[in-house]
């Protein structure tokens, strides 16, 4: 049984809540986390005198109590100097891929050692084999095109891909496996163009944005925990809570 300053959270509110949090590692702890958070805050509602219940207390509380400051100018800057590959727009990249899928029957030791022997077995038969073991080897739709992707920008796949294909230079093997989330790539890039620098001036209005939703973020997960610090919860663990109250 879970208690929060008295105040029991039982079995069904748990099962109810659960649903939401299918994607993470342990759905009920997860769910249970959300919910002593949740009860917090209504409380925290309560004695300050704002909001109801519910959503309406949990908004009233962290607009009450939780205050962050505003992106400067110089915070903007900064940013933007530390951060210019997220300011490039307009870059493309011609990009065919040869895609051995990771799936639950499959395992990954043996999947990358395979990859990795079609991968060597490509470099010593040079570019025009590429499409050829394709369409014999990837599991991608895009073998039928003999691995063609296209031209790819930024934000249209996977950042991990994103990330390996737009650092290769043009017409280009990788030499090493390109490992995502849907298995091993081998990759090869065509033609490209680097993009061009998104000027501060035109980019400090969405850079004020993120860091003001960042700081509100961290505002935000101090003031929680300082609420659990000060709370008497039973039956759970909250230390290294995971509820998306806290991210």
């Amino acid at each position: 049984m879970i208690s929060v300053n008295g105040v029991v959270i039982d079995e069904a509110r748990l099962a109810s809540e659960a649903w939401r949090h299918q994607e993470a590692a342990d759905p009920m702890e997860s769910a249970a986390q959300e919910l002593v958070l949740r009860e917090l805050l209504v409380q925290r509602a309560r004695a300050l005198g704002v909001g109801t219940e519910g959503d309406e207390a949990v908004r009233a509380v962290l607009a009450a109590e939780v205050r962050t400051p505003s992106a400067d100018e110089a915070a903007c800057r900064r940013y933007y100097d530390m951060h210019g590959e997220r300011f490039v727009v307009d870059a493309w990249v011609e990009v065919e891929h040869i895609l051995f899928q990771l799936t639950p029957r499959i395992r990954a030791p043996a999947l990358r050692h395979r990859a990795g022997e079609i991968l060597q077995a490509l470099a010593q038969a040079g570019p025009a084999a590429f499409a050829d073991m394709a369409r014999q080897y990837s599991n991608c739709p895009s073998a039928t095109a003999g691995g063609g992707l296209g031209t790819i920008r930024r934000g249209e796949t996977v950042p991990e891909f994103e990330a390996e294909v737009f650092a290769m230079p043009a017409h280009t093997l990788r030499e090493r496996l390109v490992e995502t989330r849907y298995g091993f790539h081998i990759v090869r890039t065509g033609a490209r163009d680097p993009g061009r620098m998104l000027a501060f001036e035109d980019a400090r209005a969405r850079i004020a944005e993120w860091l003001q939703a960042a700081s509100e973020r961290r505002a935000t997960h101090q003031y929680l925990q300082w609420l659990v610090g000060q709370a008497d919860i039973k039956g759970l663990d909250m230390q290294g809570a995971d509820s998306p109250l806290l991210q």
